[in-house]
Formats: structure tokens, C-alpha cells, sequence
């Protein structure tokens, strides 16, 4: 697969290199210089330019490339400024460049250039041109003469028409001065041939003068050109014949020898006597020869490229289409489809001609190219897409590409699109991908070279390895440095010429590190990259695997296995290795014999008895449960147990065992079992009798510490209970003297202002002494605030009356027996007392208290003991509730109802965090608590659980899940049984 893919891309690079030769081919024989040239921020870049340029020039393409300013320094001064002034204004405005100006190459000569180019902005803001130089001296010459000469035989047609009139001297200057010779050629019947006049342009003509060609008219035929001579006579006999105006072309041979093209125009007149006579004019045109001549070349070099083109149409082997902008890119009509591509579609595409995209598509996939060719429109450049088509279950990946089209407005009008097959590319690039990706995160050394040993190619894990630090090498490494310095001659002159005659070759062998020059020992393949086709060898490859590790560890496991012998056969303990498959013992160190009076050879006997005849029958089925478990079991698990065995004088001993997995067959369930065992005959004896002693002083203990806990709590709440009474006993009297004498106090106030306003009515204007006072005390203020402050101080002491009561009812000193009690008041009460901890602070919102009170009937209990219960469990729910976040709203639910008719519930949950099921199993056990050290005693609900289970026969239990809260539920009889 490698060499498929190192096939295909140098098969990609030979064409790339023909398609740059015919490239180069064409460039060279363009009638100009092609050129691209790079603008970014001030600085100009040669990215190609052609060879024509040191025929237009002077200069060759690479000096040009190198700098720039050899081909500036060549503009004439007059025409620098313009030249500047038209390559800032395209850049500026990204439209078409096009100059025409003079340079003066190195030798001095002048030549007229222009330039043709329309600027494209990339998308890293560069601004490309793409155009072409062309050389139009002899345009520009040609021009010029003609305008010349238009201008001056427009002059001298009029000087002579004015000379004629004035006088024939005057005509003599005009006609010496008309650019040309101006002839009267006569032809007599009987065929003689003489010129009557001949103006002096015919020295400059023909490099003869007026006198010799009026004496000889015969000379005229020696200065023209052999090949033309038959075509002048036969345009002068029929001439003659015709009497039509003469006109012909040819050329003529100075007598220096030059060539030159001349134009004879003149016209006959038949005299009486037969003889004919012209009067013309004979014009030099072999500038305007010349310029024909370039045009009709230009205008054969534009159909050999049309022809080209339409062979590049119908030949290519990609699809070419072609399409109309419609309304600035809101659709695009199909215009024309090559040949590649009605044969390459799988579809017909003739019907599409003639439509929009719109019509001939579905619609996501109109608006798909549509969207590409917008993008197209708006960049004012080529574009690349791929696209994915399905066609009866075959993929095909296309690459496409859309190139605007301008118009002589300068207006994108059509849009070329190709498209080429990249398939097999696109294959073959996930194959490489997929190719180097396994190399890449191959944990082995992998690498490329050259025959003659120079790397090319290594992978991260290879260069990490031996400790290089780039994918790049120093020009001068060798494959052979790589190995440590004692093994390379060995490498040379041994290794390789295996390689290259067997094709491969492995050993074990040690590499070097780069850096530090440490030895590597490594497992190293290196075998021959040959070419498919030819089965040449091409390259070394090599894949190596650092095997150190596997070295250190095969050293150790022998150092270990002698350790570990030497360790067996000097340790008290027992160590064993049993056979789960065979059910026998295959190993035994000496400690056998002295723990149970076997010997080895007597072990090994008993086969696989063994288990039978040693272990005691309650602990024979134990073991071979443990045995079972470990078939599934992972390596590294130990299992630990305790067992009996039977030594040699019928005696059973003790023993203690870990065994682990120490062996595993074909399909990797363990075979065999590690074990350790250890006499723990005495101790286990030991353990018995101390486990005895020490479960009848648990006891003691646990009754000791439960008795001195219920005294202390019971103390506590009663002291507490005490306390709360004096406490409300001692409020209560003056806050009812207060709360009495309230009243009676709001009414004396309201009889005083009374008063005073009747005073106000009949006595409006008091002394001033009194008014005075009336302001100082804002006596407005104070009869309004006086009414409020009496109400506010009635609301206050009728609070603290409602607390004190909730304090004598909560501690319910006065109701130590069973009473018929209403369960809802002692709720209430206790929440009474908690309110202050329900209230918002500043790390959490209010607690909500939601009371789903149903209709119970007095219950009779010890009222003081089951408020200590509500107590317990609100706090805790409160504790919980406290740990939310600000942004939680806590809240805590009270449900009373009666169920199974002479039973109550009393439900308290809140929707805190929950409870770990393994916490509910131990909520109610003596000194559990979950609260940081001195923020509980871990009394509270086990005193709770006493209380309702023990001294009311009923039940407490907790519901709660992790994430959804806690529930309280006490279920109490409504009236408790006699005795």
C-alpha cells in the first residue's frame, strides 16, 4: 500500500513537471512577456515573469525577479510619473491596468511596451496581477510615420494646390516636399515607356534620382523586386486596357540594397493620339507593411489560440460548463457543456441547456451552487469546492472549480466551471492518512531510508526514543549512528548486506541515545521498500521496539525466583500452590511437615483427595466456594479466610490463609492458586475465650452507657424544663401587667387628644408661648405617632405572651403521665420556640414551613417527651436546610393524618440533600451523629427512637434518598393499652 501511494504521486509529480514544460512552451512563444506580480503594504513581489522580457527589455526574467527596481530604472523619465499613477490606481480600485510607455534598455534603445492586467485580491489581502508585457515599438513607429505622413501630404496637398495656382516653381517645392515620388508616366502604342516627370521624393525612394529614371524609364523595372516585376507590368497592361485607376503594391531594391514596400497610385488618361499617360503617386508604406504584417500575425496567433482553446474544450478529459449571471448572481442559466462533460455526468445534462440552476436542480442543491457561485461573484475570483455524489450506492468525490467571466463593461456576465474526478485521490488521501496516523501513534520505532543510508523518515515515538528533538535531520546522518558506537562495524559490514540479499532482517541490537548516549536495547526488523513494477529496491525501513523494560524484567524475575525460593524455605509459614483444575497440590515448601505431619512426597499422594482427607467438614464446602470465585477472579485479588485442618495425630489445627490468582490456561481462567498459610491454632483458642469475655462486656458497657445517657438527657430536660417555666413564669407577670394596663392607656390618650383638638377648635390662636411649644414638640407628628406606638407596644407584649405560653406548653412540667393531648399544639409550640432559626440570614433564604395538618383526635402520651422528639427532628431538618445554597429555597413539610383508625402519623421531611442509605441504617444507634465535632452528642434521635417505640409503643423510622430530602415518620396508638 506505501509503495502504491509513493507510485501515484511520482506518477502526479511527472505530470505536473509536463504541464509546467508545456506551460513554459507556450510562454516562450507568446509575442510577449507573461508576468505576476504581488503587491502587499508597499512591497512588491516577482512571482513569475517570462523570457520575452529581455527581448522587450534588456533584462533577463531572474534579474527581474531578484529586484524589481532593474526593470523600473528601465521606464523613460518622461513616463515614470504615469506609470506610477496607473499601478496606484488599480491597486486602489482592483480594475483593469493597462499602459502603454518607453523603455530605454541598457544599449541605450528605446522601446515602446504596454502592459495588460486585471489586479485580484487574495484573501490574505495581496494584490496579484496576472498579465502580460507586449513589445509595440513597431506599432508605435508605424503610427507615428503614418500620422506623420497623413499630416504632411495633407500640408503639401495643399501648398501644391496653392503652388499650382501661384506658380509651377512653387509646385516644384510642393512636389519636392511630398513625402514619396510623384510621377507622369507615359505609354506611347507603340510601346515606349518614359516618365515626363519624376519628383525628388524618388531619391529617397529608390535611391535614384528624378534625371536618371526621366532619361531611362527602364530603371524603374530594375529596382523592383525580381518576384514582383510580372505582377506590375500585368496591373499596368490592365490598366491600359481598362483605363481604370491604377493600385498595386510591391517592392523595391534600393540601390544601397535595401528593401522597402512601396504603393503606386495613379490614374490613366487616353490621349488622341493613342498615347496613354498616368499621374500619380509612388508612397514608401514599409512601416505600414510592417504593422500589417504584425497585425495579421496577432490576428493568426488569436485563432491558433481559439483553435487551441477549442481543442483544450473538446480534448480535455475534465468537465467544462459554462453559465450566464442572471440579475447580479440571483440565478445562473446553463449556456454550454463540453464534451467530458455529457460523457462524464452521471446524468444527461442536454435538456439542462438553456435552463436556470433553479430549473434543472433540486432545491438544496440549486441553492448549494448557488451560494459557491456568489461567493465566486463577490471574490472576482477562481474558487475550489468538492462535493460528494451517490449513485446507485457509488461514491464519487468531484472537484470543482468556478472562474468569473468579465465583460467589456467590466461586468462578471458568465462562470466557468470545471470539474475533475479525485476519487481514487480522495481514497488514496484518507489511506494516507490513515497510513501515517498508525505510524504516528505506533508506540514502536519507525523509519524510512535512503539506500544509502541517509534517514528520511522517522515517527514521534522513534524520535523520542533516541532523543531527537525535530522531524528534520542534519544533512550529514547516517542510519549507522544511530546504533551504539561497538555494534556499527558490525552493522555495515554484517547487517545490511543481509537486508539487501534476504530482503529482511531481526535481531536483538542496541541503539544509542542522542543526548545523553545511553545504550538502548531494542528488538530490530529492518527489511527492503521495493518498487511494485520493477522490484527494485527503493528504501530501508525499519520497525524497532524498545524492549529495556522486558531486559530489566526478565533479570529480575530470575533474582526473584532464587529470592523467592531462598524466602519459602527459611519462613515459618506455610506456602502452597494449588491446581483449581486438577484439584491437587503441586507445590509445598518445608513448612508442611512441621505444621501438620505430612511430608511432601505424602502431599502429593493424597492427589485430589487432598481437600477431603485434611479439611474439617464444616469448612470443606466453605473452601470450595472460595475456589469457585476465583475462576472469574482478577489478577492481584487476595482472598482471605480462616479454616481447620487435620495433622497426622488426628488432631485439628488452625490455620490462617491468603491465596491469591497465580496461574491461567488457554482462555484465561485461573489454573492455579498462591497461597500462605499460618498456624493460628493458639490464637484462634485465644480469640475464642477473649471473644466470649469481651461480648458480656459489651454488653455491660453498651447498658452502662445507654442508662448513664438517658439519665443525663433526662437531667438535662428537666433542669432545661425547669428553667423554661421560671423563665415563663417570671415573664409573664409584667408582661400581663403591662399588656392589662395597655389598654385603658390607648384610651386615656385618645380622651387628651381629644381634648386638645376641641381646645384647637374654640381656641385657634393660643398664646404664643403655647404655639411655641406646639412646634418644639411637632405636636402634629406626635398625635398620629402616639396611636401607633400604643398598638405596636399591644402587638409586642401579646408576642411575648404567645411565647411564653408556646415555653409552658413545649415543657409540659405539669404533664408527666399519659394525657390527652392535641398533637398539632405541641407542633406548634415547637415551632414557635425554632423561630428564630427558620428566619432568613445572610447565607440563606427563609425556611418554609408547609403544615398539612389532617383531623386527629387527642392522643394520649407523655406531651413533654414527644415535644423533645419534634424538637430532635425539626433541628435536624433545619441543620440539613442550612447547608443549601443562597439560591435554594428550603423547605420543611408537616403531615399529620390518622391511619389503621387508632393509630396516628406525624410525617416531618424537608428537601435538603438526603441521607446515604448507609447512614439511615445507623440514624438511631446511641452516640451516632454525622455533625462536626461539638455541634452534636448523637443522643438526639436515639432518645427520639426510645421515647416513641418504648415508652409509646409505636414506631420512628426515616425514608431518604441522595439528592430528594429526608422523611421523619412517627406513627403512634391514639390511646395506649392497659398493663
Amino acid at each position: 500500500m506505501f509503495t502504491e501511494v509513493i507510485t501515484k504521486r511520482k506518477q502526479a509529480e511527472i505530470a505536473l513537471a509536463n504541464s509546467e514544460r508545456r506551460l513554459q512552451d507556450i510562454a516562450n512563444n507568446l509575442p510577449g512577456a507573461i508576468f505576476q506580480f504581488t503587491y502587499c503594504d508597499g512591497v512588491w513581489r516577482i512571482d513569475y515573469v517570462s523570457d520575452f522580457i529581455w527581448e522587450l527589455a534588456g533584462i533577463t526574467a531572474l534579474e527581474m525577479m531578484e529586484d524589481l527596481s532593474s526593470f523600473i530604472g528601465l521606464i523613460h523619465p518622461e513616463d515614470t510619473d504615469n506609470y506610477v499613477a496607473s499601478v496606484v490606481e488599480a491597486i486602489e480600485n482592483l480594475t483593469s491596468w493597462h499602459y502603454e510607455g518607453r523603455l530605454v534598455k541598457p544599449n541605450g534603445e528605446i522601446r515602446w511596451w504596454q502592459g495588460d492586467s486585471t489586479p485580484t485580491r487574495n484573501h490574505q489581502g495581496e494584490v496579484i496581477f496576472c498579465g502580460v508585457m507586449l513589445d509595440i515599438t513597431e506599432r508605435k513607429q508605424a503610427e507615428a510615420e503614418l500620422k506623420r505622413l497623413n499630416e504632411e501630404l495633407e500640408t503639401r496637398v495643399e501648398e501644391r494646390t496653392k503652388a499650382l495656382l501661384e506658380s509651377e516653381a512653387r509646385f516644384q517645392r510642393l512636389a519636392d516636399n511630398v513625402p514619396g515620388m510623384l510621377y507622369e508616366f507615359h505609354l506611347q502604342p507603340d510601346g515606349t515607356q518614359f516618365f515626363s516627370y519624376v519628383s525628388s521624393g524618388c531619391q529617397e525612394i529608390t535611391g535614384r534620382s528624378p534625371k536618371e529614371l526621366q532619361y531611362d524609364a527602364s530603371l524603374s523595372l530594375t529596382y523592383i523586386h525580381p518576384e514582383d516585376v510580372p505582377h506590375v507590368q500585368a496591373a499596368t497592361s490592365l490598366s491600359a486596357q481598362t483605363m481604370q485607376k491604377f493600385e498595386h503594391e510591391w517592392r523595391v531594391i534600393t540601390t544601397t540594397g535595401e528593401q522597402k514596400w512601396v504603393r503606386a497610385v495613379s490614374k490613366p488618361e487616353r490621349r488622341q493620339e493613342g498615347e496613354i499617360v498616368w499621374y500619380g503617386y509612388l508612397l514608401d508604406i514599409t512601416a505600414q507593411q510592417a504593422a500589417l504584417r504584425d497585425r495579421q500575425q496577432a490576428q493568426q496567433q488569436l485563432q491558433q489560440q481559439a483553435q487551441f482553446l477549442q481543442s483544450i474544450w473538446e480534448g480535455v478529459d475534465y468537465g467544462i460548463c459554462v453559465l450566464d449571471v442572471l440579475d447580479d448572481g440571483a440565478d445562473y442559466r446553463f449556456v454550454n457543456f463540453n464534451p467530458a462533460m455529457l460523457r462524464n455526468s452521471l446524468t444527461p445534462l442536454e435538456h439542462w441547456l438553456g435552463k436556470t440552476i433553479t430549473e434543472a436542480l433540486p432545491e438544496d442543491m440549486a441553492n448549494r451552487y448557488r451560494q459557491h457561485y456568489k461567493e465566486c461573484i463577490q471574490s472576482k475570483k477562481s474558487i475550489f469546492f468538492e462535493e460528494c455524489f451517490r449513485y446507485e450506492e457509488v461514491e464519487t468525490w468531484w472537484l470543482i472549480n468556478a472562474t468569473p467571466l468579465w465583460d467589456d463593461n467590466s461586468r462578471i456576465s458568465q462562470i466557468v466551471v470545471t470539474s475533475t474526478e479525485i476519487t481514487e485521490t480522495k481514497k488514496a488521501e484518507q489511506e494516507r492518512q490513515l497510513f501515517v496516523s498508525v505510524i504516528e501513534n505506533s508506540s514502536d520505532f519507525i523509519g524510512f531510508a535512503t539506500l544509502a543510508g541517509k534517514p528520511i523518515f522517522l515517527n514521534e515515538a522513534g524520535r523520542k526514543m533516541v532523543g531527537l528533538d525535530h522531524p528534520s535531520f542534519p544533512e550529514d546522518l547516517n542510519i549507522s549512528e544511530f546504533f551504539f558506537p561497538e555494534d556499527r562495524e558490525y552493522v555495515q559490514q554484517s547487517i545490511i548486506p543481509k537486508v539487501i540479499q534476504h530482503g529482511m532482517w531481526e535481531e536483538e541490537i542496541r541503539f544509542r541515545h542522542f543526548q545523553t548516549g545511553a545504550e538502548i536495547i531494542v528488538d530490530y526488523n529492518m527489511f527492503i521498500l521495493k518498487n511494485p513494477e520493477t522490484n527494485e529496491p527503493l528504501y530501508f525501513a525499519t520497525i524497532t521496539r524498545d524492549i529495556r523494560e522486558r531486559k530489566q524484567a526478565e533479570a529480575a524475575l530470575r533474582e526473584s525466583q532464587h529470592l523467592i525460593q531462598r524466602i519459602a524455605n527459611s519462613t515459618p509459614n506455610l506456602i502452597y500452590i494449588f491446581d483449581l483444575e486438577e484439584q491437587r497440590n503441586v507445590y509445598a515448601n518445608r513448612e508442611l511437615y512441621s505444621l501438620v505431619g505430612y511430608s511432601i512426597e505424602e502431599v502429593q499422594k493424597m492427589g485430589d483427595k487432598l481437600l477431603f482427607n485434611l479439611l474439617h467438614p464444616e469448612d470443606l464446602a466453605k473452601i470450595t466456594i472460595y475456589h469457585q470465585q476465583f475462576l472469574t477472579a482478577n489478577d492481584g485479588e487476595i482472598v482471605e479466610f480462616e479454616f481447620r485442618v487435620k495433622d497426622k495425630n488426628n488432631e485439628w489445627c488452625w490455620l490462617y490463609s491468603r491465596e491469591t490468582p497465580f496461574n491461567r490456561n488457554a482462555d484465561g481462567k485461573v489454573k492455579q492458586i498462591l497461597g500462605v498459610s499460618t498456624n493460628i491454632t493458639e490464637r484462634k483458642r485465644a480469640e475464642i475465650k477473649l471473644q466470649q469475655q469481651a461480648e458480656s462486656l459489651e454488653d455491660t458497657v453498651r447498658e452502662l452507657q445507654l442508662t448513664q445517657a438517658q439519665l443525663i438527657q433526662s437531667e438535662k430536660m428537666s433542669s432545661l424544663g425547669n428553667m423554661v417555666a421560671g423563665v415563663a413564669h417570671e415573664i409573664n407577670n409584667p408582661v400581663n401587667f403591662i399588656h392589662g394596663n395597655l389598654i385603658p392607656a390607648s384610651e386615656y390618650a385618645q380622651d387628651l387628644l381629644r381634648l386638645v383638638a376641641l381646645y384647637q377648635i374654640y381656641y385657634p390662636y393660643p398664646p404664643a408661648e403655647i404655639q411655641e411649644t406646639l412646634i418644639d414638640i411637632e405636636f402634629d407628628f406626635l398625635k398620629e405617632d402616639l396611636v401607633k406606638l400604643l398598638k405596636s407596644m399591644r402587638v409586642g407584649t401579646q408576642r411575648i405572651r404567645e411565647i411564653v405560653l408556646s415555653l409552658r406548653n413545649f415543657s409540659r412540667l405539669d404533664e408527666a403521665e399519659f394525657k390527652d393531648v392535641d398533637i398539632h399544639e405541641g407542633i406548634d409550640s415547637t415551632l414557635m420556640i425554632l423561630h428564630n432559626r427558620l428566619k432568613s440570614k445572610p447565607d440563606h433564604p427563609e425556611i418554609l414551613v408547609i403544615k398539612e395538618y389532617g383531623e386527629l383526635p387527642l392522643v394520649e402520651c407523655y406531651p413533654g417527651q414527644l415535644n423533645q422528639v419534634f424538637m430532635n427532628i425539626l433541628s435536624n431538618a433545619i441543620d440539613a436546610l442550612e447547608s443549601l445554597c443562597m439560591s435554594e429555597q428550603g423547605e420543611i413539610t408537616i403531615r399529620t393524618e390518622v391511619i389503621h383508625s387508632n393509630w396516628v402519623r406525624i410525617s416531618i421531611a424537608d428537601n435538603g440533600t438526603g441521607i446515604p442509605a448507609t447512614v439511615v441504617s445507623k440514624l438511631f444507634d446511641p452516640f451516632f451523629t454525622t455533625k462536626s465535632v461539638g455541634k452534636g452528642t448523637g443522643l438526639g434521635l436515639s432518645i427520639s427512637y426510645q421515647i416513641v417505640v418504648d415508652k409509646h409503643k409505636g414506631k420512628l423510622y426515616c425514608h431518604s434518598e441522595p439528592g430528594n430530602g429526608a422523611e421523619f415518620v412517627i406513627e403512634i396508638p391514639i390511646t395506649q393499652a392497659v398493663g
